[in-house]
């Protein structure tokens, strides 16, 4: 079974002088820390990070990977990733070896709403109500599962297993 974890960036500052220099506000840190302590249970085996080569994507991953421990040799910044669409993200995503058990994806929107949304496969459940009911935002995370290779997967053929997003604000 494989095991897709996608997560929007946290909260970041409202401006820089180059979009992609954008820092996470401490309130993003601080959201981001929470998040990692929450998808430590989900994120087991061998996991591959891929990261939007942005500074507020990097620093939500090293907060989130206080938790999660994945090791620097198992995580990239494809450039790919900024202002990527859904469909260039998937395509990151089936290139990861099929050793690793977990993919994290640590991006920005529209994209990572929108992969969830492509992903996912029709199931109803409370996960797809909560992501419906918010949206993708800030800090938000989705875990969707697979049972086949990374290369294999298409659109709607992942099961949405859980939804996490701060509380509204």
């Amino acid at each position: 079974m494989k095991q897709l974890v996608v997560v929007r960036h946290a909260k970041a500052e409202g401006s820089a002088s180059d979009d992609t220099a954008r820092a996470l506000t401490r309130r993003g840190h601080n959201d981001a820390r929470r998040r990692g302590e929450q998808l430590a249970d989900f994120v087991t085996g061998t996991t591959r990070a891929l990261v939007s080569p942005a500074v507020r994507t990097r620093e939500t991953f090293e907060d989130l990977n206080v938790s999660l421990g994945i090791p620097p040799e198992h995580v990239g910044y494809p450039e790919g990733l900024y202002e990527a669409s859904a469909h260039r993200v998937l395509h990151e995503v089936r290139t990861v070896d099929s050793e690793s058990s977990t993919v994290l994806v640590v991006g920005h929107n529209p994209s990572m709403g929108d992969l969830v949304w492509m992903l996912h496969d029709g199931t109803h459940n409370g996960a797809w109500k909560a992501y419906g009911d918010r949206g993708f935002p800030t800090s938000a995370a989705a875990v969707l599962t697979y049972d086949g290779d990374w290369f294999d997967i298409d659109p709607r053929t992942m099961r949405l297993e859980d939804y996490l997003a701060p509380p509204p604000r």
